[in-house]
């Protein structure tokens, strides 16, 4: 019996020191001097576009009013400088909106009409100024402030264009002309408004069907070219800014869509420069095609022969027009870009040559016809040559083998 009660005592002191370990808790660590914060929830501030668009009115109009000002100058001119000071607007949520009341007088819904006819308006804003480049110039002034100051609100600027561009159809004559004013003047004052970004939405099937954007686009290229110091070339260099140079054609409506109704168009608008330009470049990508389709016919497998290779060039020349001078200067350049000149000295480029005006000469012969046909056959030879040394030691070699072929007269090479 002795042994079971001392087990029952050691069980007992067990089950008493366990209870104690349980009932007494042991303290974690702490950092010293850190303080734990509670976690906030994020706080979601309403959009609230029309309150801000009414602050912006009231400013404008109360810095107007303190300044006494008379002129629209005037009265913007305060009003920028009042809008930059102010650090309560947040210009960063309702940059769209500060350049709608700066154009319309208030936030623009769809249709063109006011979001809230019944809100206070800007009385000074370009729908209401004078259809000139001196009353819109000031406004234009005062976007060219406020971005540079706050960069982000080019993006407002932006949107506000593109918004203008997609209700134009809802505004007459003589907004239409006024916002083309304030656009042209924006490009050509170089704020720094991406022109992609714009001119990407002039396609809308809708307005272009209408003739609404071919008319708004005429307007814009007449006061961006009747801006002093502003050009046809700048112009083209804006549309290719915008990759919109080759898609000028697609601003026609679609039945009206022709290379010689966009030339009567243009030139009855006064814009005959950029006509001229157009039709370059039609004739350049005619000229380029003409290039690709005699190096493939040339460079195949097999090669096309010489018969089919004049065919090629004369179908080509009786669709598109192409001056002679071009089909010289192509057909070189078709024949040269046939040869494979990697790793071969000039020797062997020259045996190339030799084997390919062998197979070829009738296709320049056909072509080179005259003297001045003849010399632009050397000036082209030339150019090329003078583009690899290797092909520049073997100039000579290759004129006389031109001569040789009687597609050089002794008279031509003398003259050059």
């Amino acid at each position: 019996q002795l042994p079971v009660v001392n087990i029952l005592i050691v069980a007992a002191e067990v089950s008493e020191s366990v209870d104690q370990s349980m009932t007494t808790k042991q303290e974690k660590p702490t950092l010293a001097g850190v303080t734990l914060k509670t976690r906030k929830r994020n706080i979601v501030v309403p959009v609230d576009p029309a309150s801000f668009a009414n602050a912006v009115v009231a400013i404008c109009q109360d810095s107007a009013d303190a300044a006494g000002a008379t002129t629209a100058q005037e009265e913007l001119t305060a009003a920028c400088k009042e809008l930059e000071n102010d650090s309560n607007l947040e210009f960063s949520r309702y940059g769209d909106t500060l350049f709608e009341v700066f154009f319309a007088g208030g936030m623009i819904a769809a249709g063109g009409k006011y979001v809230d006819e019944k809100s206070p308006k800007l009385k000074t804003h370009i729908l209401l100024a004078h259809p000139s480049h001196e009353a819109i110039l000031p406004f234009v002034k005062v976007f060219a402030s406020m971005t540079r100051r706050r960069p982000f609100l080019i993006r407002g600027l932006e949107n506000t264009l593109i918004k203008l561009l997609l209700t134009m159809e809802f505004f007459d004559t003589e907004k239409r002309k006024k916002i083309a004013i304030a656009m042209a003047l924006i490009f050509a004052n170089k704020i720094a408004v991406v022109p992609e970004n714009v001119f990407s939405k002039c396609f809308n099937d809708r307005l272009v069907t209408k003739g609404t954007m071919l008319e708004f686009m005429t307007l814009f290229f007449q006061e961006f070219t009747s801006i002093q110091g502003i050009s046809t070339d700048d112009l083209v260099s804006l549309l290719v800014k915008s990759k919109i140079s080759s898609r000028l054609l697609d601003l026609f409506p679609p039945l009206n869509r022709s290379y010689d109704e966009f030339n009567r168009h243009f030139n009855d608008a006064g814009l005959s420069d950029l006509v001229l330009w157009n039709s370059k470049e039609i004739m350049a990508l005619k000229i380029n095609d003409l290039l690709t389709s005699l190096t493939d016919a040339v460079s195949g497998e097999p090669p096309a022969s010489c018969a089919d290779a004049i065919a090629l060039s004369k179908s080509r020349v009786d669709e598109f027009s192409i001056p002679k001078e071009e089909v010289v200067r192509v057909s070189w350049l078709a024949l040269m870009a046939s040869i494979n000149v990697t790793g071969k000295n000039q020797q062997q480029i020259l045996q190339a040559i030799v084997a390919l005006i062998k197979k070829y000469h009738k296709l320049l012969s056909t072509w080179v016809t005259s003297g001045k046909l003849e010399l632009q056959l050397l000036t082209t030879i030339q150019c090329h040559c003078y583009e690899d040394n290797r092909l520049l030691k073997i100039f000579t070699d290759i004129v006389r083998m031109l001569y040789d072929a009687d597609i050089l007269n002794e008279d031509t090479i003398m003259h050059w």
